[in-house]
C-alpha cells in the first residue's frame, strides 16, 4: 500500500515536473531559445563614437594635418637675408659716423634654386601627406577592426551566459524530477550526483563569464577613450550570411582602396621624384644680391648687384652617391610594393575562404545538427513524460544541443570577423558595398 502510494506520488511530482521542463524547452528551442532585452548595443553607433574620440585615430589625422602643413613649406623660398654694412671705420673706433656714406650699406641676398628643385621638392611634400592620410585611414581601419572584434567578442560572452542559463534552468527542472525518483529508489544516488555536479559548474561558468563579460566591456570602452566603468547593452549581431564577392574583386579593390597598398604606391612615386631631385643637384643654384650705397645720406647712391652660382665641385663623392642612393631606394620601393601586392591578394584569397568556410558550418548548424537535436530533446522528453525515458539521455543530449549551439553562434562569429579583416585588407565597408 505505501509503496503504491509512493509510486503515485512518484508519477504527480514527475508530470509536474515535466510540465516544467517542457516549458523550459519550448522557450529553449524556439528561436534559439535565447531572450533579449529591448535594448541593444549598437555596432554603428560605436564605430561613429570610436572614429570621433579613439585617441590613436586622433593622433593619425593631426600627423595628417601637419603633412598637409608641409607642402607650402616645402614650395617657398628660403628667408632672404637682410644685412648692413660699414665699411672703412677708422682703426681703433667705433666712430661709424666717420664711415664715407658710399660705405654705409645695405644688402638684401636669396638663394634660389633653380631647375624646377622647389616644384619636385613641392611634389615630395604632396606624396608625404597622401602618405600621412594612408596612415590616418589604416589607423582608423584598424581601430574599428578592434572594435569590431571587440564586440563580437562581448556577443559571444553574452551567448555563453544565456545559454548556461537555458541549461540550468534544465538541469534544475530534471534534478527535481530526478530527486523524487531516487525518493522512491527508481534513480541512484550517482545519477543525481552528476545532475549537481553539472548545476554546480553551471553556476561557476555563469559567474566566471560574469566577470569576463567586465573585461570585455572595459576593452570596448578603452577604446571608445571613456574614462571609468561604462556598463554596455547587449550586442545585436545580425544572423544575415549573404556576403559573396569574388576574390578577383576584391583583390582589384584592394590595389584602390587598401591604405597600405597605397602608401607603398605612394612611396614608388616619391622615390621617383626624389630620384629627379638627386640628378638635377648637379646643375647649379643662383645667389643674387642686391646693395644700396648711402643709405644714411639721404639720397640714393650707387647700388652693387652681385650674382653667384653653386658648383658640383665635389660631384664624384657627393652628387653622384646621392643620385645612386636615390636609384636603390626607388627600386626598393616598387619590389616592397610588388611583395605588399602579392601579400594582398594572398590575404584576400585566405580571408575569402574563411567566409565561405564559415558559412557552409552555419548553414549545417542551421539546417542538419541543431535541428536533429531539437527531435532528439523533444522525444527524450515525451518518453520522460510517460515515464519511460532516460534521464540521463535527455542531459547528454540538452548538453549535446547547447554546445552545437556555441558552435553555431562562433561559427557565427568568425564568419563576421572574417567579412571585417576582409575589410581592412580591401579598405571598404564590404556591407555598404554589397547593396
Amino acid at each position: 500500500m505505501i509503496s503504491g502510494l509512493r509510486a503515485k506520488l512518484f508519477f504527480i511530482v514527475l508530470a509536474v515536473c515535466s510540465v516544467s521542463i517542457a516549458l523550459t524547452l519550448i522557450l529553449f528551442i524556439r528561436g534559439y531559445g535565447i531572450t533579449y532585452s529591448a535594448d541593444r548595443l549598437s555596432l554603428d553607433a560605436l564605430i561613429k563614437e570610436v572614429k570621433e574620440k579613439n585617441p590613436e585615430i586622433l593622433a593619425a589625422k593631426k600627423r595628417w594635418e601637419a603633412a598637409l602643413a608641409r607642402i607650402p613649406q616645402a614650395k617657398s623660398l628660403e628667408n632672404p637675408t637682410v644685412s648692413f654694412e660699414f665699411e672703412k671705420i677708422p682703426r681703433n673706433t667705433m666712430q661709424f659716423n666717420n664711415v664715407m656714406p658710399e660705405d654705409r650699406m645695405l644688402s638684401l641676398s636669396q638663394f634660389i634654386p633653380l631647375f624646377g628643385k622647389l616644384s619636385l621638392k613641392g611634389k615630395i611634400a604632396v606624396v608625404d601627406a597622401q602618405m600621412a592620410a594612408g596612415e590616418y585611414k589604416d589607423k582608423e581601419l584598424e581601430v574599428i577592426n578592434q572594435i569590431k572584434n571587440a564586440y563580437y567578442d562581448l556577443f559571444m560572452n553574452y551567448k555563453e551566459i544565456a545559454l548556461d542559463k537555458e541549461s540550468l534552468g534544465l538541469l534544475e527542472g530534471i534534478a527535481r524530477v530526478a530527486e523524487a525518483g531516487y525518493a522512491v529508489g527508481d534513480i541512484s544516488q550517482e545519477g543525481v550526483f552528476k545532475i549537481h555536479l553539472e548545476i554546480a559548474r553551471l553556476n561557476n561558468n555563469i559567474l566566471n563569464l560574469q566577470k569576463e563579460k567586465e573585461a570585455k566591456e572595459a576593452r570596448v570602452n578603452a577604446l571608445l577613450n571613456r574614462k571609468g566603468i561604462y556598463p554596455l547593452a547587449e550586442p545585436d549581431l545580425s544572423e544575415e550570411t549573404s556576403f559573396n564577392m569574388d576574390a578577383k574583386t576584391l583583390y582589384q579593390a584592394a590595389l584602390l582602396n587598401q591604405p597600405e597598398l597605397l602608401i607603398f604606391s605612394y612611396a614608388v612615386e616619391k622615390n621617383k621624384y626624389v630620384k629627379s631631385l638627386a640628378k638635377k643637384s648637379i646643375f647649379p643654384d643662383l645667389m643674387a644680391q642686391l646693395t644700396l650705397r648711402g643709405i644714411t645720406s639721404g639720397t640714393t647712391g650707387p647700388w652693387d648687384l652681385m650674382m653667384g652660382f653653386s658648383v658640383p665641385l665635389w660631384y664624384w663623392t657627393k652628387q653622384r652617391y646621392e643620385i645612386r642612393e636615390a636609384i636603390f631606394n626607388l627600386e626598393q620601393a616598387e619590389a616592397a610594393y610588388e611583395a605588399m601586392k602579392n601579400k594582398a591578394y594572398s590575404r584576400v584569397k585566405d580571408l575569402s575562404a574563411k567566409i565561405e568556410i564559415a558559412k557552409n558550418k552555419i548553414k549545417l548548424y542551421r539546417t542538419s545538427l541543431i535541428p536533429v537535436l531539437e527531435s532528439s530533446i523533444e522525444s527524450s522528453l515525451a518518453g520522460f513524460r510517460s515515464g519511460k525515458g532516460d534521464f540521463m539521455m535527455l542531459l547528454d543530449s540538452q548538453r549535446m544541443l547547447i554546445e552545437e549551439k556555441m558552435n553555431y553562434y562562433t561559427a557565427l562569429v568568425e564568419y563576421n570577423m572574417a567579412v571585417v579583416d576582409l575589410e581592412r585588407e580591401v579598405g571598404l565597408n564590404l556591407t555598404e558595398v554589397g547593396k
